[in-house]
């Protein structure tokens, strides 16, 4: 890979100081090898990151998306291979973020990796590097189903968001992009929380609420937020009448059903369910995620104890 240094900024050296972000823009997907030529590129990046969440890999998206279903297919891909890599030098708790229809970046990254010498104006970067990858021009991915950005005025999703993760920022990907005006966030009060392994360890609810927020404006700055406590199992998907959609993912899908019944009991409409594929399930383990909270918690249940 070869380096192209910032005119009259002084580069950040690894480990000198704390946190650093770094940056990968792709500019198209279709016919990328994901699997073997992208993640050589996020190979490149583990020099700079360290296993802490002060310490960020954003993976940005030039091309424009109008399809929800082909937004989350290469979300999960991104996320899936990006992670796989940094777990090979044991870096859990470094944050990914894949940012995509993003109009205005104004975060200076310490080291930004471009497509071959295409330096994009618009990123701010202490050192650029620039990678190669090539394409066939076929999609990869499965272009069966269509559900426009923007699709839905207010939408749902709900979860506990305990040291949120890649899963996480999945869903809340997919369901800031189909909602127009206010996505209302339901999240997990004490109440739910007692069984929790690892309990003690659970971020406060002000903590969780403050990094979910903070994601989505990194998404969609002007998308309004409601972040409401849930107390139980429906919460404000069972009584907000204005709510049109839920966002849930395929290990939770059947909590929809739920809601719907409960929604029909009380004389509101069912709402769409939006089924979004988180990292790395497929059906034969129960759609179960690659990396969860409760995994990240006992990582750090170790930590601390050593």
């Amino acid at each position: 890979m070869r380096s192209v240094k910032a005119a009259s900024i002084e580069l950040r050296i690894s480990g000198c100081k704390m946190g650093s972000r770094v940056g990968i823009v792709l500019n198209e997907l279709d016919g990328i090898d994901f699997s073997d030529q992208f993640s050589d590129v996020v190979k490149e990046t583990l020099p700079y990151l360290q296993d802490s969440t002060d310490y960020n890999l954003d993976i940005i998206l030039e091309e424009e998306f109008d399809n929800a279903y082909r937004l989350d297919s290469y979300l999960g891909q991104i996320y899936s291979i990006s992670r796989d890599v940094l777990i090979t030098k044991g870096l859990y708790f470094t944050s990914i973020n894949v940012l995509f229809n993003i109009p205005d970046n104004n975060v200076i990254y310490d080291v930004i990796f471009v497509h071959e010498l295409i330096i994009p104006n618009q990123y701010k970067f202490k050192e650029a590097k620039t990678f190669k990858l090539s394409s066939t021009g076929k999609p990869s991915y499965d272009s069966s189903g269509s559900l426009s950005k923007n699709y839905y005025r207010v939408s749902a999703v709900g979860g506990t968001f305990d040291h949120i993760h890649d899963g996480h920022k999945i869903l809340l990907s997919v369901a800031s992009f189909v909602t127009n005006e206010k996505l209302i966030i339901g999240l997990t009060d004490q109440e739910l929380l007692a069984n929790k392994k690892h309990k003690a360890l659970l971020e406060p609810f002000n903590v969780r609420s403050k990094n979910v927020e903070g994601f989505i404006k990194l998404l969609k700055p002007m998308l309004k937020l409601e972040i409401i406590a849930i107390r139980d199992v429906c919460g404000p998907t069972g009584s907000v009448p204005d709510i049109q959609a839920l966002v849930v993912s395929r290990e939770t899908m059947s909590g929809g059903n739920i809601v719907n019944r409960t929604r029909v009991e009380r004389g509101l409409s069912e709402l769409d369910i939006v089924v979004v594929n988180v990292l790395g399930g497929r059906e034969e383990d129960g759609w179960k995620e690659k990396m969860s909270s409760t995994e990240l918690r006992d990582r750090h249940s170790k930590k601390t104890s050593n």
